[in-house]
């Protein structure tokens, strides 16, 4: 055998149990990657199992969270409705105070004006009366003034008729002498 066969058998001799070596050793981890990639798949196939058991649970929470929200929103505008209907009454109740207070200034106001006008009244009241007595005594006064004017009337007409009577009387009696008998001429010529 020539040199380069002896050195290429011994070289193969030498290469053959590294050869051996690393086939076992890719024998070896060929079989424990077998198992790992067994692992690995199981751990997959537990993985997917669990994503579609997270998936199922997070589409059930979005479920749970959309209804929280849609409860949320419902309550919120419940809400909203009762402060509107707050705010409403608030402003309602607001007006009917403002209200309240004018028709209280204005009564106030209409209470100042009756005192004034009882007073005013009350002291008419008493000047009528004042007045209503010195129109009586002044009523009285003239009553008295008119009989005792009645009654001298009365004597200067008594008084009158009796010095009617007698300048009557006294005329008469002065005409009665006074007339003479008259003759009268017997021709009318005159």
């Amino acid at each position: 055998m020539s040199t380069a066969g002896k050195v290429l058998i011994v070289l193969v001799l030498l290469v053959l149990p590294v050869w051996i070596i690393l086939v076992s050793a890719v024998a070896e981890l060929n079989s424990e990657w077998t198992q790992e990639l067994a692992k690995q798949n199981k751990q997959i196939e537990t993985l997917d199992a669990d994503i579609k058991k997270n998936e199922a649970a997070i589409v059930a929470l979005q479920d749970k969270i959309d209804i929280e929200q849609f409860r949320t929103r419902e309550d919120e505008a419940l809400l909203q409705a009762r402060l509107s209907d707050y705010e409403r009454a608030r402003t309602e109740l607001v007006r009917i105070d403002a209200g309240i207070k004018v028709q209280l200034a204005t009564m106030a106001t209409a209470v100042a004006k009756a005192e004034l006008a009882k007073e005013s009244r009350a002291k008419e009241q008493v000047d009528e009366t004042k007045g209503l007595a010195d129109a009586r005594s002044l009523v009285d006064e003239l009553k008295a003034a008119n009989s005792e004017l009645l009654s001298e009337l009365t004597q200067l007409r008594e008084e009158f008729k009796s010095l009617l009577d007698s300048n009557k009387k006294s005329v008469n009696q002065l005409i009665r002498e006074s007339v003479r008998p008259t003759t009268r001429s017997a021709s009318f010529v005159r």
